[in-house]
């Protein structure tokens, strides 16, 4: 009865991994393509312009206009340290080199 009732349990979680990924690999691919950057308030503009901020979450651009990457998602260590780079460095076309179905 046991052995039953867990191996209904495996299964079922089997069922919604196999569901997620499917649904999940859809957006695989995904890369976001010439992102605008906002041109009215609310949001609020860095000094150098690079940066579009709104309720938390910030927008980059590097210093050719090519999106960046979001600071405020779950990979926002890794937007904050390639936003360094891209202040620091001449202007290069850092974005399309981003990684965006890993760097939101």
């Amino acid at each position: 009865m046991k052995t039953r009732k867990t191996l209904a349990k495996a299964a079922a979680i089997a069922l919604l991994a196999a569901g997620g990924a499917t649904l999940g690999a859809g957006m695989a691919g995904a890369e976001p393509v010439n992102v605008p950057k906002p041109q009215t308030p609310p949001w609020s503009k860095s000094a150098d312009g690079l940066t579009y901020c709104f309720e938390g979450y910030c927008d980059n651009w590097d210093k050719r206009s090519n999106y960046v990457c979001t600071t405020g998602a779950p990979t926002a260590l890794l937007c904050d340290g390639i936003m360094l780079g891209v202040r620091v460095l001449p202007p290069l076309a850092i974005g399309p080199l981003v990684p965006h179905s890993i760097i939101r």
